[in-house]
């Protein structure tokens, strides 16, 4: 019920913002002028690529998100006043927490959504776990980074592994999706090394580099040590739980074995419960279309945590790594180092 519900308050916040931001779009550019006058702060690239690629660099963003509103309104106030460092900058989406440019075709800039201090919050969370966990190959790339005000990631041209496989579902090479199973275990059990809990794991939330490997993005919702999560995970890759108690091991755990079927069955769990789209009604601003998708979307939820709940899964048999995609949604699997040795095992007897 609590998914429900949070789901629906998170699409009407969609639309308002949605509209809002477009009508801004259109009056002169603002948006626009707001994101070339941001301040590059000194990049040292880090190497934690990111899901919409951010960045990271030499100032490190506070780990006190108690940013006082008169502090934060001068920062976002001076971000927009300097000088621009692109004239090429581009709106690729607005999402809950943040909107997200591609400047230069070469980076991925995301700033708040707002100007008040709440909005800065998942940006100061991306920044402070990219600090902590720094340059590493299974995480996206950091290039740079406000203190409050925007992170800066390496644009993979290769985009998300979810689209990437969906795009070629009959024609994968398989030792290539092997490679990809264990790398996303690998990426998984790199943050847990840093007590960090990602909160949203989806095969959407991992970017390929131009080797096609897998990089780990998008910490906006993530829970660090001192600062619980800012999200949870979407229902299919939702472990039934107290909702309002922390994020933890195990969440991410079953989050990483939805992640893992995404990637071997080729589709989110219970994915064929939900209305297909042929007229992209997605996308309508006809009340009733929006009402009734989002009932159906929120019936479709309920059944599919209670379906969780009663340990009833999506078959899983034939499917590459099986055995760890189970483990992690039964909790029999209870740490992320357990299931990279799992699956160097399952490696080397096949």
């Amino acid at each position: 019920m609590r998914i429900a519900m949070l789901k629906l308050a998170l699409l009407l916040m969609w639309n308002s913002w949605s509209t809002f931001w477009n009508l801004l779009l259109l009056s002169k550019n603002i948006v626009y002028q707001s994101l070339l006058g941001f301040r590059r702060t000194g990049a040292t690239p880090r190497d934690v690529e990111n899901v919409e690629q951010r960045g990271d660099t030499r100032e490190q963003p506070s780990n006190d998100t108690n940013i006082s509103r008169e502090s934060f309104h001068v920062t976002i106030e001076e971000r927009r006043l300097t000088g621009g460092q692109s004239d090429n900058a581009k709106l690729l989406k607005i999402g809950i927490f943040a909107a997200v440019y591609l400047l230069d075709n070469a980076v991925v800039r995301k700033v708040p959504r707002g100007n008040a201090c709440e909005d800065a919050l998942p940006i100061i969370r991306e920044a402070m776990v990219y600090s902590i966990i720094g340059k590493h190959p299974r995480i996206a790339e950091c290039l740079s980074l406000g203190r409050t005000d925007f992170v800066d990631t390496r644009y993979y041209s290769n985009g998300d592994l979810a689209a990437f496989v969906s795009n070629r579902a009959n024609n994968l090479d398989r030792d290539l999706r092997r490679k990809w199973f264990r790398q996303i275990i690998e990426a998984v059990n790199l943050i847990h090394e840093h007590n960090i809990i990602h909160s949203d794991l989806a095969l959407r939330q991992f970017f390929l580099d131009d080797n096609l490997d897998a990089r780990l993005g998008d910490f906006n919702s993530a829970q660090c040590p001192g600062h619980s999560a800012l999200g949870y995970e979407k229902a299919s890759h939702c472990l039934p739980r107290d909702y309002e108690a922390p994020n933890s091991v195990a969440s991410d755990l079953f989050a990483l074995g939805s992640t893992l079927y995404e990637l071997s069955a080729g589709k989110a769990p219970y994915s064929e419960l939900y209305w297909t789209d042929p007229q992209n009604h997605a996308h309508s601003s006809d009340h009733t279309v929006i009402r009734a998708r989002i009932q159906h979307e929120q019936q479709v939820d309920r059944e599919i945590e209670n379906l969780y709940r009663n340990q009833k899964f999506p078959d899983v048999n034939g499917l590459w790594g099986e055995n760890i995609i189970l483990g992690c949604w039964k909790g029999t699997i209870t740490t992320s180092g357990e299931a990279v040795n799992l699956c160097l095992e399952l490696e080397n007897t096949s």
